[in-house]
């Protein structure tokens, strides 16, 4: 499979500018389950643990190798946990309200709602001190939001229950996996 990361750009601008039009061409045709894991989501967590390790190399002085593979490491153990968990909880909690199951729109859901959070991620990791930015990635709940109004159906108007639910399920995952993985690390150096 060919990665192209003119494609990415192009998706990643197109979400983040214009998410309902995003949605509704995603809705015609969502990404396969591969095609989405591998060329998207991988090379976004490739640029995202390289800007986390180039960003450890210009911020210490005594540039430590071990400990800026460990913080690429974290961030890559974060982002795919979260990718699994995410998916799975958002396609179960889909028959919890009434629709049906679908891995692939529960993915396209995940995968592409996460975008704003890597590239936060991407440059908080690149520059450390810029952490406060971080609250740009609750963006992704909005284009979550936006993403489950075009391409899930619940009856009796049951969407918008959904779509809270599953982004405050996602978000204390998130979180729990954030500070686990953080205390992991401060416990090992």
């Amino acid at each position: 499979m060919k990665i192209s990361f003119s494609e990415i750009v192009n998706n990643s601008k197109q979400l983040l500018l214009h998410p309902k039009q995003f949605w509704v061409a995603r809705s015609e045709q969502p990404d396969s389950v591969v095609r989405l894991f591998v060329g998207y989501f991988l090379p976004l967590l490739t640029v995202v643990a390289a800007a986390v390790f180039l960003g450890e190399f210009l911020k210490n002085t005594p540039f430590y190798l071990g400990i800026a593979l460990l913080k690429s490491a974290r961030i890559i153990a974060l982002f795919l946990l979260q990718y699994f968990i995410a998916v799975f909880l958002t396609n179960e909690l889909i028959k919890t309200f009434g629709g049906t199951k679908n891995k692939v729109v529960s993915q396209n859901l995940v995968v592409y709602s996460l975008t704003p959070f890597f590239l936060v991620s991407m440059v908080t990791g690149l520059i450390p001190f810029l952490y406060v930015i971080g609250i740009l990635g609750f963006y992704s709940f909005y284009i979550f939001w936006v993403g489950v109004k075009e391409l899930l159906t619940f009856p009796e108007n049951k969407q918008s229950s959904y779509a809270i639910i599953t982004i405050v399920v996602n978000f204390f995952v998130f979180s729990f996996l954030s500070v686990t993985l953080t205390q992991l690390l401060n416990a090992y150096y």
